[in-house]
């Protein structure tokens, strides 16, 4: 079996300690790699900026506890859908539609907030429209066979110039809606 110089100088130093004298001091010097510590360091940091900006972007979508006006706990149904309309509670909600109902200025802001949510209605309207005229004809595959591995290709006709055209008789129209609203 071998025997480590390690070993032999553990020996030597429990043996000169039994002895009454002193063991050999040794003097371990730790020797760090500059390069791999500024390497750990600056990956470390990159990857705190990059959890940062993903907590950042992700910061509105959260609701906290309190309502940042009135300080009242957030824990209702429709506390929760006010923060996501107006950043704060139905509480401050209520209070701030009777103040515009004080001041005369509540129907008008309730008439902006209807004809904002048709134009929205609009414009989802005419993406779809869009998206809609620009499809081709769809195609199937289809598996019939017993043999586990043939497929049959159905593919489907469709008069593309016939959508266009009625696509297009739909974007004037919404067109029309949206001008009469603006």
């Amino acid at each position: 079996m071998g025997y480590s110089r390690e070993n032999k100088r553990q020996n030597e130093a429990l043996q000169s300690i039994l002895d009454g004298g002193s063991p050999e001091k040794r003097i371990f010097v730790p020797v760090e790699d500059k390069e791999f510590k500024e390497k750990m360091k600056l990956e470390r940091e990159t990857e705190q900026k990059r959890i940062n900006e993903k907590l950042e972007v992700t910061k509105g979508g959260r609701m906290p506890w309190f309502c940042p006006e009135c300080k009242t706990v957030l824990k209702r149904r429709l506390d929760e859908k006010m923060w996501y309309l107006y950043d704060h509670c139905f509480n401050c909600q209520v209070e701030v539609e009777n103040k515009m109902r004080i001041d005369g200025t509540y129907d008008k802001w309730a008439e902006k907030k209807i004809i904002a949510n048709k134009l929205a209605w609009i414009t989802d309207q005419k993406q779809s429209i869009e998206e809609f005229k620009t499809q081709k004809a769809p195609e199937f595959m289809e598996q019939f066979r017993p043999d586990g591995y043939s497929v049959d290709r159905e593919s489907w006709k469709m008069n593309s110039e016939g959508i266009a055209k009625q696509a297009d008789e739909a974007l004037e129209h919404l067109q029309k809606l949206e001008d009469s609203l603006k």
